[in-house]
């Protein structure tokens, strides 16, 4: 699984967060607001089929400010479509040792991390917007976007090694 960075634009509390919390001795995430906060932003030297850098959600332990770098591992990519536009967001966990055993799409649900808490997390990043997830692929799927869109970037900039 490819190590990416994340540049936070902004940071919402979420409802996700493992089952069996409450038997963990990890401490709630400042300002808990019943889970662990997601940041939205993007992954630096992507180029997406828009000609922008690949737009990325990370669950995070802690908060994020904008422009902060979060290293964060994909996965799963969330297929979205708000109003006429689609979109494929990365869904990312921060490199921290809590996250350690949400690896693929099978354990989001463990975390209370369905597509649909994604979704409104999404939703509260976005003021007025209305997105509608459409499908949720896999890690490998994530790590095949996070491939494409480097090559893509490393093609236009003219870094191909």
């Amino acid at each position: 699984m490819p190590r990416i960075t994340v540049t936070v634009r902004s940071t919402v509390g979420s409802t996700m967060g493992r089952q069996d919390d409450a038997a963990h001795a990890e401490p709630e995430p400042p300002g808990h607001l019943g889970g662990w906060p997601v940041g939205q932003g993007s992954v630096p030297d992507t180029l997406g089929e828009d000609g922008r850098p690949v737009e990325a959600l990370v669950l995070m332990q802690e908060p994020a400010l904008p422009g902060d770098d979060v290293a964060a591992w994909p996965v799963a990519v969330l297929h979205v479509v708000d109003g006429d536009r689609r979109t494929d967001e990365l869904l990312c966990i921060a490199e921290t040792e809590c996250f350690v055993d949400l690896v693929d799409v099978a354990d989001l649900g463990r975390w209370h991390a369905e597509p649909t808490a994604w979704a409104t997390a999404l939703a509260r990043l976005s003021p007025g917007s209305t997105p509608h997830v459409t499908d949720c692929g896999s890690r490998a799927e994530a790590e095949h976007l996070v491939e494409q869109t480097r090559h893509a970037c490393q093609l236009l900039t003219g870094c191909l090694e």
